[in-house]
């Protein structure tokens, strides 16, 4: 069992680092394409990248010692179809005509192992009926194809990290793996019609996208705070001006500048698809009276940073340090306030302005 296990919890807590990774590429994926990520959708995803990274693992891991692995001398090679079942038959202590030894039989490793092949890709055959929506045809030959990949890895070495195999390259193997993959096929597909389809989970995600969330803007946000950061440390490494007041100039011409460049939107914005828009209005060529609204509410952002500033510094010479209070607690009562359905900032209320996608209906 613990060959089992050990694969497994070395799969689950490197997982996270690889969700990580991927995470900010599936969600620009996600907003580009239908204007929204579904939970749904992430949930099916990241949980067969796991199954996949849990699969492999158990084919590889544990790691042998290579010098232990250039010493032996067991065979890597078995291509004799059916020689599991001889083997079940001939070694192992099951006897037909006795069915006390059936169950006995059942703990041993000569019915475990080719048990466990079966079930190996069986997952993989049911994530292909269900979300890729994939033919008995596709089933067979992916499962075909993702067996072979597992067992031309062991018959490698790891792809020549070990000097030989370390572990058999079995036909049997790839026959069971194969079969473990049409039978989750044909096992699932009898339980689709209770579960959401792709084409709704797609329709919903799109249904929500024509409406611009948080999660989206702070996404987008982050993008052009990435490229605002990339301008402002080199420039206030080459000047005597202090960061601070670096970054506000930056974002006084940044977000007016790429607002005109790109029709109403910025890098950030293009990226995951929305733009500004007047209030009630579609996207399209910037007027100039929109133009002026952009630079409004673009600039509305740092001007705000810098009278924050400067109230600030006033606050511990002059005024009293509630007065600060009271106007950081005014912008997060505004905030928190715009996160209600259909409400707005205050700088989008002030220039009549909005956030709208730009992904196609479908």
């Amino acid at each position: 069992m613990n060959a089992y296990l050990y694969p497994i919890t070395t799969a689950a807590w490197q997982f996270p680092l690889i969700a990580l990774l991927l995470t900010m590429p599936y969600v620009i994926y996600c907003y580009r394409k239908f204007g929204s990520v579904s939970v749904l959708r992430s949930f099916i995803l990241f949980s067969m990248l796991f199954y996949l990274q849990c699969a492999f693992y158990l084919c590889i891991l544990p790691l042998p010692d290579p010098a232990t692995v250039s010493a032996s001398t067991k065979p890597f090679l078995n291509l004799v179809p059916f020689q599991n079942i001889i083997d079940f038959l001939e070694k192992s202590s099951f006897d037909v005509s006795n069915p006390r030894t059936w169950l006995v039989a059942m703990r041993e490793s000569y019915f475990l192992e080719p048990m466990f092949n079966l079930l190996l890709l069986l997952p993989f055959g049911i994530y292909l009926a269900y979300y890729f929506k994939s033919s008995l045809k596709k089933v067979l030959l992916f499962s075909f194809l993702l067996s072979l990949l597992f067992e031309l890895t062991q018959l490698t070495g790891l792809w020549g990290v070990y000097s030989r195999p370390y572990r058999l390259f079995d036909v049997n193997d790839l026959m069971l793996n194969t079969l473990g993959g049409v039978l989750g096929y044909a096992v699932f597909r009898g339980f689709l019609k209770f579960l959401p389809s792709r084409d709704s989970i797609d329709a919903k995600s799109v249904e929500r996208g024509r409406k611009v969330s948080f999660t989206r803007r702070t996404v987008a946000l982050a993008f052009d705070g990435v490229a605002m950061l990339l301008i402002v440390v080199p420039v206030a490494r080459l000047t005597d001006v202090n960061a601070l007041n670096t970054g506000l100039v930056t974002m006084f011409i940044y977000f007016p500048l790429f607002s005109v460049i790109l029709r109403g939107s910025t890098p950030g914005k293009a990226i995951v698809r929305i733009k500004v828009a007047a209030i009630g209005k579609k996207p399209r060529l910037l007027t100039l009276t929109l133009i002026l609204r952009c630079t409004l509410r673009n600039a509305a952002a740092p001007l705000f940073l810098w009278l924050a500033s400067l109230v600030s510094s006033l606050a511990a010479q002059y005024l009293p340090v509630i007065v600060e209070l009271l106007l950081l607690l005014l912008l997060g009562a505004d905030f928190l306030h715009s996160l209600k359905k259909g409400k707005r900032l205050w700088y989008e209320r002030l220039t009549r302005t909005q956030n709208v996608s730009t992904n196609k209906t479908r």
